[in-house]
């Protein structure tokens, strides 16, 4: 266990120590989030004040900021690592030393949460406050809050557990580096972190709901919003724990079997 909170350690420290790129990073989705903005003007001036997508122009300026700034608070990078690990030789000092490498990682990416979620939670009160004062949207309630919070940790648990499990090609892929990018862009579409999944259709987005991408993003968002409440929270806090299971599960699969080979082309 020590070993594991000092990995903790180490990530909330690698954390203070690069914060400028986190800002960083956080503050560039107000240009995605200024282009949304024009777009879901031009579509609701059509409207006539109504709804799309069962939304108000407000309520889906809200989802849209929501999203943008959760996306970057949960974004991992360590996929990064695994690859240099397995393909530079660094991941022999975790098969021969007894600490898990997958409880390792889990244990560095929580420690670099840590430190900026507190951070990126407050600008992001703030610009909800903003988007509710400036274009109607209903305030964020204090039941909407507790519920979020746990549904803002498993969506952290998740999207680590989903990237890890893409970290693991490293073991059949050569130069997957350039991949990660692109599954990234996939994820964060299927997952609402650019606009609710209701936009793909009830067909699409009924069985995008069903998928794991879904509870990382958009339903933590929904439910800060009010827009998921009461059992259907519940219902879907139970449905994100079980996807963390079955994605620990797949992560620890991948993890034996690449293991295996790994040990195999190092023997």
């Amino acid at each position: 266990m020590k070993k594991y909170l000092y990995a903790l350690g180490l990530g909330i420290k690698e954390t203070m120590a690069y914060r400028a790129d986190f800002w960083l990073g956080l503050f560039s989705a107000v240009f995605p989030i200024f282009i949304q903005i024009f777009m879901w003007q031009a579509l609701y001036g059509g409207t006539g004040g109504g709804e799309l997508f069962g939304r108000s122009y407000g309520q889906m300026l809200a989802y849209s900021v929501a999203a943008a700034i959760l996306w970057r608070l949960l974004k991992t990078g360590f996929e990064y690592d695994i690859n240099e690990d397995v393909k530079n030789g660094g991941l022999s000092k975790y098969v021969v030393r007894p600490i898990g490498y997958l409880p390792y990682r889990l244990s560095c990416f929580l420690g670099q949460k840590t430190g900026v979620l507190a951070g990126g939670l407050a600008v992001l009160a703030l610009a909800l406050t903003g988007v509710g004062l400036n274009f109607h949207a209903s305030p964020v309630s204090a039941r909407g809050v507790l519920l979020f919070l746990p549904a803002l940790l498993g969506a952290l648990t998740l999207n680590f557990f989903i990237f890890f499990c893409v970290g693991m090609w490293a073991f059949w892929l050569s130069e997957i580096g350039f991949l990660f990018e692109a599954v990234r862009i996939v994820i964060v579409v299927l997952s609402g972190g650019i606009f609710p999944l209701e936009v793909f259709g009830d067909a699409v987005g009924g069985v995008l709901k069903l998928l794991p991408f879904s509870y990382a993003v958009g339903f933590p968002v929904d439910v800060l919003l009010g827009t998921v409440t009461g059992p259907a929270a519940f219902t879907g806090l139970l449905c994100q724990w079980g996807w963390i299971g079955v994605m620990a599960l797949c992560c620890r699969a991948l993890w034996n079997a690449g293991a295996h080979k790994y040990l195999a082309a190092g023997g």
